[in-house]
């Protein structure tokens, strides 16, 4: 478990996702739904010493989002969710007498998925069950710095209701320390109340009916986050005076994960809608004197969430299908960088058992941002998997 944890999020994310794949394609096993609830903990607390700044959870958050189930037996299942959570927080600045304070907010973004082993106790009609695993979580911005790993465990009661399965569910998560300092810290025991409603599908071969298809998105950035600059800082420290500094700056390319949703069309025609995670990654290194400092070399990122809506087009009714896509995409990106872009795409579609399978090249053209350094023109290669619905 603790060699588990210690991997990146987004590998283990994958590579989770990749095992999880196989298990899909045993059709009626799998069921799709939606969970939310509340929590019961507040978001972080303040580790400020200055007493004329004041910060505080002003309210327990709403979670919401998406669970996914494979019964492996009859009282043994895996569940993944992709849980939607604002870290909610307010920083106060006390004023000089007769001055307004003034009060904002420091909230953090972010998605949390638990993945986690669920057995049931009693396999009569109210089933309670526990359950347990690894949880990772992503930032949308960082106004702190939320730690990404966990573990969670839970237990509820899990009930049928017209063709539906009802799982009220007393969840606790305890995080790893968070990552750098920061005015707040997230509070690493966190208890939640959700209800996760779900239903199992009624055919093996198009578990989400005859026009959905429901599937994951994988891939890698084919060019760099940012474009390449060199530049002469004056402010370096540890520099000796009247030497010559110099900062590389470096886009790196940045992987993807995420969900595929798309819809079948008539004459070889569907919509598709993707949302997934692509980090904006850079590294800057700094040279004095042509020698490269021991602190000198900084990683860094920002979140950037990703939402093409695009329409495609398959060329044959069946067999191997080339196909070509297009259409707006929208992300919720950190700070001065553009929301709005336009996709492009091609590729070709095969299928493998209950499985269509698309390894894709696309194209992404983003709006102006705020900051001439942002790259406009994306390339990436991504693989999508998709589960049932047909090419009407």
């Amino acid at each position: 478990m603790h060699s588990l944890i210690a991997m990146r999020p987004l590998r283990l994310l994958t590579f989770i996702g990749f095992l999880f794949i196989p298990a899909a394609l045993f059709g009626q096993n799998l069921s799709l739904g939606v969970i939310g609830g509340g929590a019961l903990t507040d978001a972080a607390q303040s580790q400020g010493a200055n007493p004329q700044i004041i910060g505080w959870t002003p309210h327990k958050d709403w979670i919401a989002g998406a669970v996914v189930e494979f019964r492996a037996a009859s009282r043994l299942s895996i569940e993944i969710d992709g849980m939607y959570r604002q870290l909610s927080t307010m920083v106060k600045q006390v004023g000089p007498i007769g001055m307004p304070n003034i009060v904002y907010p420091e909230n953090v973004v972010t998605w949390e998925f638990p993945i986690l082993a669920k057995y049931r106790l009693d396999a009569g009609k109210w089933r309670p069950f526990v359950e347990g695993g690894p949880e990772l979580r992503t930032t949308g911005n960082l106004n702190f710095k939320p730690s990404h790993v966990g573990v969670a465990a839970g237990m509820g009661v899990e009930t049928g209701w017209r063709g539906l399965q009802i799982a009220p569910v007393l969840r606790y998560t305890r995080w790893a320390p968070d990552n750098g300092q920061a005015f707040f810290t997230s509070r690493q025991n966190q208890l939640e109340l959700l209800l996760a409603v779900s239903r199992s599908p009624e055919s093996d071969r198009r578990p989400f009916g005859r026009r959905i298809s429901f599937g994951v998105i994988a891939g890698w950035g084919l060019t760099g986050d940012l474009p390449s600059s060199v530049y002469q800082p004056t402010d370096f420290l540890g520099a000796p005076p009247s030497s010559v500094v110099t900062a590389t700056s470096t886009g790196l390319t940045s992987p993807i994960i995420g969900a595929d949703f798309e819809i079948a069309l008539p004459r070889r025609f569907s919509a598709e809608v993707d949302a997934f995670y692509k980090p904006m990654r850079g590294q800057s290194v700094t040279t004095v004197e042509g020698q490269t400092s021991p602190a000198a070399q900084t990683n860094w990122g920002r979140t950037s969430l990703q939402f093409p809506v695009l329409a495609k087009y398959r060329f044959r009714p069946a067999g191997i299908n080339p196909f070509i896509e297009a259409g707006p995409s929208f992300r919720r990106p950190v700070y001065d960088v553009s929301k709005f872009g336009a996709t492009a795409g091609g590729g070709v579609e095969f299928r493998w058992r209950a499985a269509r399978i698309a390894p894709t090249l696309r194209f992404t053209h983003w709006g102006a941002s705020d900051r001439l350094s942002f790259r406009r023109n994306e390339a990436d290669v991504v693989v999508t998997v998709l589960f049932g619905g047909a090419t009407l």
